[in-house]
């Protein structure tokens, strides 16, 4: 069994770029992932731009994410893109592992929307083969609010590779965080840290949450 870890980053849709067909406040722009074997070694990664069709990349997400319009003017639009990775993935037996369920709705919702349907992408989107990986760290250390991925390398004392919300250095964080911990089940967060860090606000969102906790709402 391998695991790909996968990480998602969007664009906001302004309201009057918004149809009755795409009615969501977001979309992929990017598509980051790596390929870990049995033993959650890092055995290759892949980062890929998409195209958006509504969505327009402001100045607020070129700061966040590095990412410029004229880096996704001519690449793949998202069936593209998506048939490409599964290329890439081959006929290797995977997991996907997502840092919150974000990604998979992000998926979901335009696959819908946009009425992708290969049968490939379709099987991909099979959510019983999807893991929620930050609901797996809340649930191992008792936490009683969602964890960002800087935060919860901070606990698990590693550190980062690359920037946050670079989708491929989303996914090698969230790889080398899913090794360490499922590697070492011993592993614990000291109670006084945590107590500390719980008090103040969480280090990092995801684009996601964001975007939540600026108004924008992502209707499914």
């Amino acid at each position: 069994m391998n695991y790909l870890v996968l990480d998602l980053e969007m664009c906001g849709v302004a309201k009057h770029y918004r149809t009755d067909k795409f009615h969501y406040a977001t979309e992929i722009i990017q598509i980051g992932a790596v390929l870990l074997d049995e033993e959650y070694q890092r055995i290759a990664e892949i980062r890929q731009y998409v195209h958006p069709v509504y969505g327009v990349i402001d100045n607020f997400i070129l700061k966040l994410t590095g990412i410029s319009n004229s880096d996704v003017k001519h690449t793949p639009c998202l069936e593209d893109a998506m048939k490409h990775m599964l290329n890439w993935i081959g006929d290797r037996e995977y997991k996907v592992i997502a840092w919150s369920e974000n990604d998979y709705n992000q998926f979901h919702r335009e696959i819908k929307s946009k009425e992708i349907e290969d049968e490939r992408i379709q099987n991909f989107m099979d959510k019983e083969n999807w893991v929620d990986y930050q609901a797996i760290f809340g649930e191992r250390f008792e936490f009683n609010r969602e964890v960002g991925l800087e935060e919860a390398l901070l606990y698990c004392e590693i550190e980062a590779e690359g920037r946050f919300h670079d989708g491929l250095c989303d996914a090698i964080n969230t790889a080398a965080l899913i090794k360490k911990l499922e590697l070492h089940p011993e592993f614990t967060i000291e109670n006084y840290e945590k107590g500390m860090m719980e008090e103040t606000e969480p280090l990092n969102y995801s684009l996601g949450d964001l975007f939540t906790n600026l108004g924008f709402q992502c209707i499914a």
